[in-house]
């Protein structure tokens, strides 16, 4: 058998697809963080988003995998990873980005492979090498400098906002925990396809809560709806199956790595975001600690932002 990476040819449409899919789902926090400031509430950006994306996804696998077709046993884990993956997570990332910074929420959910190796090693005994121990250690200490800013005011930046952005860590943790048989049976998009499905169904009850809270929706804001539901939540989970099915997840697991970087980038130059040394040493940190924690993981589904 010929296990040889394939030709440079072959890999320039991949490689362009992986990095769309880091520069999408980066700036994404960037584009929330634009949607919640103009007034628009938390769970209808959410639900409109995901509605939007159920219409996309859906035409995609009519037209890349029309024949998958969904199992009485398949149901129960696809509704369950649908409700954590989904409704769940944007639940807990949707306030975390609202109480903090763009910046700041996407340096926290890069621990989201950390808190997934602890979670493993509790619940199915998997062990930890030494090397995968010291970027747990690391990506610990590299939290406590994002979060902790010496001399900063309380309102700078909310801690109920950082404990929001971790509630959405622990929801993804859960949803791949459910998630992981599913690849044995079905495709990547079939999976994303129907999971967005259930995961919007419970969106919608909770948008309509918030009715009270309506505002009318600016351009600004609406231009940033149709990125996160197009870009992020549609096209860029095409783009990272197909980067995935051409280049392997060894090779993309690094490039999703760079994710959070997008995210601090964006929120610095596009908002006018500002961050302490102690920040950008705990980012650093942080993405040492994953880079260590990654290096012999195989590539799960990243969480949008």
């Amino acid at each position: 058998m010929n296990n040889a990476p394939p030709p440079a040819s072959h890999r320039t449409l991949p490689l362009l697809s992986v990095w769309g899919t880091v520069l999408f789902w980066g700036l994404s926090f960037v584009s929330s963080k634009t949607i919640l400031n103009s007034g628009v509430p938390p769970m209808t950006m959410v639900c409109i988003r995901f509605v939007i994306a159920t219409v996309i996804l859906n035409l995609l696998l009519r037209k890349f995998d029309p024949g998958a077709r969904l199992r009485r046993k398949d149901i129960l884990p696809l509704v369950a990873s649908g409700l954590f993956g989904v409704t769940v997570y944007f639940f807990f990332e949707s306030r975390g980005i609202k109480l903090t910074s763009a910046s700041h929420a996407s340096m926290i959910i890069a621990v989201i492979p950390v808190v997934t190796v602890i979670a493993e090693a509790v619940f199915f005994r998997t062990r930890i090498s030494w090397l995968t121990g010291a970027g747990v250690l690391l990506s610990v200490v590299g939290v406590v400098f994002v979060v902790y800013q010496p001399g900063a005011g309380v309102g700078r930046f909310s801690i109920v906002g950082d404990l929001f952005m971790f509630g959405a860590c622990m929801a993804w943790v859960v949803y791949i925990i459910l998630s992981r048989n599913l690849y044995k049976r079905l495709s990547e998009i079939a999976i994303t396809a129907y999971q967005t499905i259930f995961g919007t169904a419970f969106l919608i009850p909770l948008a309509l809560l918030e009715a009270r809270q309506w505002v009318p929706i600016t351009l600004s804001a609406g231009l940033n709806l149709v990125y996160l539901a197009v870009f992020c939540s549609a096209l860029s989970n095409f783009l990272y199956v197909y980067a995935l099915s051409r280049l392997g997840p060894i090779a993309v697991s690094p490039y999703v790595n760079l994710i959070p970087v997008v995210g601090v980038l964006g929120g610095v130059v596009l908002l006018g975001e500002s961050m302490a040394w102690t920040q950008v040493l705990g980012g650093v940190v942080i993405l040492a600690g994953v880079l260590l924690v990654s290096r012999r993981q195989a590539a799960g589904p990243p969480p949008e932002g």
